[in-house]
């Protein structure tokens, strides 16, 4: 049943992801106080997400979990559904203009990106809670 789930995530990612980022293309671009907030959040999201890989690579799951109770597994979560739209947000309202600001191609990049989100999600949820 997992491997369903994984399998159904990308079109889901697809979709989502290039709904998305024809909207910041269309609409957001042309509001700069809003791109700029968005941009600023994504910087956020997308450190906690450095730093959480960091922690995962460096303690694994289980210890982190241990050292940072449940706020480590709701800032997973968190990071989990906003990380693919701060990625889209940091590559589409770029002040410098470039081949990853065309909506159509961050959007393959953040469907790739979210794939990763969920494959880390499930090996994450695995460790600490285990095989249901």
């Amino acid at each position: 049943m997992e491997l369903f789930g994984i399998a159904l995530s990308v079109p889901v990612a697809l979709v989502a992801s290039t709904l998305y980022c024809f909207l910041l293309d269309r609409v957001v671009l042309k509001c700069d106080r809003l791109g700029r907030w968005l941009r600023v959040a994504s910087l956020f999201i997308l450190a906690l997400f450095v730093v959480e890989i960091v922690l995962l690579m460096t303690l694994g799951s289980v210890r982190s979990n241990g050292l940072f109770g449940p706020g480590f597994y709701a800032t997973h979560v968190v990071i989990f559904f906003l990380g693919a739209p701060a990625l889209a947000n940091l590559l589409v309202l770029r002040p410098s203009r470039g081949a990853f600001a065309k909506w159509y191609v961050a959007a393959a990049v953040c469907t790739v990106f979210a794939f990763f989100l969920v494959l880390l999600q499930y090996s994450v949820s695995e460790s600490i809670y285990g095989i249901e």
